[in-house]
């Protein structure tokens, strides 16, 4: 087996090639963000209809995700590492000669410090390390841990022992959720409008297609699909109310057919007007990335040491919380004195230093040399 000194010195290595490589991006990665929010005002009413169950929709995330994974594809084939993408992985996956390199992407609200104070939050299919398991307040003994779907190292030929080296990129971003709360009032009072004209119509139109009464067309049309938290009248409200806004084209055929009269337009007219209003708050909010963290997860060979810090997570035995506290290579330390992080800011708003810093005991900032803020 490989000495656990040498697998955190491999552990560490990496994680610096991570935060250069994608420190060096950083221009890039914010130009290509840029491009995207151009094109804001076309997916804000997702956003809105998302949200109105009380979360926030964060389109962001799957913006940062695709542009992440494609800037540190590029970098890391650059530099050696070929693409391998698995079953029950990371978000991505590649190797060289020497190891795995298991990356998952995370984004983290500010005002949701329990997706990153001090812990972060894994899937079976992003860790290597196994994680304690409580029963009833306690927790189970060994060998009753969360196993991950990924091992600590993978054979290879019979003999060669190739590590599964894990890591968490996370984008902490500001929070926007007050915006969406105040345009979801005014959601919520369009969707009951085209809702009610909806059933007028399609209650007369499903009694004569089919001869039944107007009951059992309610009934019909109140009918939730298989599989839906959703009935039939409310998804094809949303439907409408997509074509309305987003399918302008189609726009008059719609509102012609659910009987929308000139008065009426004005209640229209006046949501369009508090999507305007909603886009310029989201540009003022300027909803990017304020911190960049890259964080070195323990492999699971490490787990006399670290098998206290991770615990099962939201989804019991399949997820878990690596809770890195101090966040340094603990094993390194005790060989060679030698203090140095598994946690790292890549980047970093220093408009919200002292945000971060109620939630992070240091902040340590990679630069030509190593700040700790």
């Amino acid at each position: 087996m490989i000495e656990p000194v040498k697998i955190e010195e491999k552990e560490k290595e990496v994680l610096f090639k991570l935060g250069w490589m994608f420190k060096n991006s950083l221009n890039d990665f914010s130009t290509s963000i840029d491009r995207s929010l151009k094109y804001l005002d076309k997916i804000v009413l997702p956003i809105i209809m998302a949200s109105k169950e009380g979360k926030s929709y964060n389109p962001f995330s799957e913006i940062i995700e695709k542009y992440v994974l494609h800037i540190l594809i590029r970098k890391f084939e650059q530099a050696g590492y070929h693409l391998l993408p698995l079953g029950y992985s990371a978000d991505l996956t590649l190797e060289n000669e020497d190891h795995i390199l298991s990356i998952d992407i995370k984004t983290a609200n500010i005002d949701n410090p329990s997706d990153f104070k001090k812990t972060i939050n894994v899937g079976i299919n992003q860790m290597t390390h196994v994680a304690k398991l409580r029963l009833n307040g306690k927790f189970l003994p060994p060998p009753y841990f969360v196993y991950p779907t990924i091992p600590p190292f993978y054979e290879a030929d019979g003999n060669l022992t190739k590590l599964i080296l894990t890591y968490g990129l996370m984008f902490i971003y500001p929070s926007y959720r007050d915006l969406v709360d105040d345009i979801r009032k005014y959601y919520h009072l369009l969707f009951k409008f085209f809702n009610h004209k909806l059933k007028n119509v399609l209650i007369k139109l499903v009694e004569r297609s089919f001869g039944i009464s107007q009951k059992e067309a309610l009934r019909i049309i109140e009918g939730k699909p298989e599989r839906s938290r959703y009935s039939k009248d409310e998804l094809i409200t949303e439907s409408l109310i997509r074509g309305v806004f987003i399918h302008k084209q189609e726009r008059e055929n719609i509102l012609g057919s659910l009987n929308v009269s000139e008065e009426e337009y004005i209640m229209i007219d006046d949501f369009s007007n508090q999507i305007k209003k909603f886009i310029n708050k989201l540009r003022e909010r300027d909803i990017k990335p304020i911190a960049i963290v890259a964080i070195s997860l323990p492999n699971g060979l490490l787990k006399e040491k670290y098998l206290n810090k991770f615990v099962s997570g939201k989804d019991y035995a399949r997820s878990a919380r690596y809770h890195y506290e101090d966040g340094i290579f603990e094993i390194i330390k005790e060989e060679t004195g030698e203090e140095l992080p598994r946690i790292i800011f890549i980047d970093l708003n220093m408009n919200y230093l002292d945000d971060l810093k109620k939630y992070f005991d240091r902040i340590n900032v990679l630069d030509y040399k190593l700040r700790i803020l």
